[in-house]
């Protein structure tokens, strides 16, 4: 048994000519033409465990391979692997695999194994030595082909694979930064297995929000901040393909939510980071989160704040010349964000920031003191701000609902090492005052958004904007009084 520890990269066929001519490719490289055949049982029972079979014809020669996957870490694959030489149609699970559980658990379903999908595709592969690591890259291109109920689908393939044969696995994002110059390297999670099964089952994709970490009170800081910042890096990537849609409302926001989340991390964990580190990438991360957040905010006013018009000013004039003027600045922001999101720097960005993070060294610290005192002072400086919020103007009202978002992150973040009962008591009390907030919010930057109309005097939608936050004004003392009253959940109990 191998362990396969890899980073995919794809590319756009059209650059290839510029990436083979870097000089760290300037040898000629080995050629391959491969036929892999993935099989499974009908109901799919291997991929629910996660593990792929598979037979791969090189000229003559078959191999049977099997690989079990392992959760990626920092945006690396690692697998488990067995592999040799086979009769075709002939599963020999006890010969090939020297796990026993796994090799009868495949034995037992050796006679259901039917083919699911097929990879054709070239391979050039070079054996590069870089900063004390073998790495093997391989460039391949072809296809992933499927048939279901006498449909046929076809997916093209065009990656770059770094492979860890000796080494750190940060000189797999170094290399890959490095080879960026050249062209665009996007970091891309899925396995070919992976795509293969979701052309086979026709997957679409779907908004992914932000996951659940579990934190243990012994765990250190800088692991909690790695597995932090790993998951929403893993969330915006997640969102990438939608916002590339038509209906990408929803991506743009849970996109923009990981990236919320990640610079809340980044500052939250400032003190334990090396120096200059939170600020770096807090400001690298900035450009996408600006554009991802133009667009958010002409979402919500084409799809919350225009209807509220529409009730109360039906088909007024300011009212028809305002819908079509945010409808142009909502598909710009859009086509802004979507090109951000597919240029060179937005990759290189993640290519650069998960070889940093390989970079952290851990300390033999506890994260609950460290996440104590953050949750205090992050909720203090809530509370300060919000005892006095009606009086406060917009700005600064926007500057409370942040603290408050921060709060929120946090106690996200580090919620599983409080009472849960505490926890949920606390956690509704900030939503359903963040709700109130967010709507004044809304209200502010739809102020913001008619502002860019640049009009000699308000018109009628935007005095109905500053009517609306004079009502809301009466109503945010007592939304905020239950969340700054409310026992916290790191009090004593």
């Amino acid at each position: 048994m191998g362990t396969e520890t890899e980073l995919k990269l794809s590319l756009a066929s059209s650059d290839i000519p510029a990436l083979l001519k870097h000089p760290l490719l300037a040898d000629t490289p080995k050629r391959q033409k491969l036929h892999n055949t993935y099989f499974d049982t009908p109901d799919l029972a291997l991929t629910k465990e996660r593990v792929a079979v598979r037979e791969r014809r090189i000229l003559r020669k078959t191999l049977l391979t099997v690989k079990t996957a392992h959760p990626s870490e920092g945006g690396i694959s690692q697998r488990s692997e067995w592999e040799a030489p086979t009769t075709p149609g002939v599963f020999d699970f006890p010969t090939l695999v020297d796990d026993a559980p796994l090799a009868d658990k495949l034995s037992k379903v050796a006679d259901q194994l039917v083919p699911i999908f097929t990879t054709d595709f070239s391979r050039r592969v070079w054996l590069l030595e870089f900063r004390r690591a073998k790495i093997e890259v391989a460039l391949d291109q072809g296809l992933i082909s499927t048939c279901r109920d006498e449909i046929s689908r076809e997916k093209p393939i065009c990656e770059l694979e770094l492979e860890l044969k000796e080494g750190s696995p940060a000189t797999l994002f170094a290399l890959a930064r490095i080879l960026s110059r050249q062209v665009r390297l996007h970091p891309a999670d899925e396995s070919k297995a992976a795509r293969g099964y979701a052309l086979f089952l026709d997957q679409k994709a779907i908004p992914v929000r932000a996951s659940a970490l579990k934190v243990d009170r012994n765990d250190t800081t800088i692991s909690v901040f790695l597995n932090i910042a790993r998951s929403c890096i893993a969330q915006l990537q997640a969102n990438e393909r939608g916002i590339q849609t038509p209906q990408n409302d929803e991506y743009i926001h849970q996109a923009r939510v990981a990236l919320r989340r990640l610079r809340t991390a980044l500052r939250l964990f400032s003190q334990a980071l090396p120096t200059g580190f939170s600020d770096r990438w807090s400001n690298a991360w900035r450009d996408i989160a600006q554009e991802l957040g133009d667009a958010r905010n002409w979402d919500v006013f084409c799809t919350e704040q225009i209807p509220l018009l529409d009730q109360d000013l039906g088909d007024h004039p300011d009212l028809l010349t305002l819908r079509s003027f945010a409808n142009a600045r909502r598909l710009a922001t859009h086509d802004t964000a979507k090109a951000y999101v597919t240029s060179k720097q937005y990759s290189l960005n993640i290519i650069s920031f998960c070889e940093a993070l390989f970079s952290l060294k851990d300390q033999k610290d506890s994260i609950h003191s460290y996440a104590t005192k953050s949750l205090k002072r992050r909720h203090k400086r809530f509370v300060t701000g919000a005892r006095m919020a009606h009086t406060l103007n917009a700005e600064q009202r926007h500057e409370v609902r942040i603290d408050l978002k921060k709060l929120r992150y946090t106690l996200d973040f580090f919620e599983s090492l409080y009472p849960k009962k505490r926890v949920q008591s606390f956690s509704r009390s900030l939503a359903s005052t963040q709700e109130l907030l967010g709507h004044m919010n809304d209200l502010a930057t739809a102020e913001l958004l008619m502002a860019e109309r640049q009009l000699a005097s308000d018109d009628v939608p935007l005095a109905w904007a500053k009517g609306r936050m004079s009502a809301y004004l009466d109503m945010l003392p007592g939304a905020l009084k239950p969340v700054i009253e409310q026992p916290v959940p790191w009090g004593k109990a």
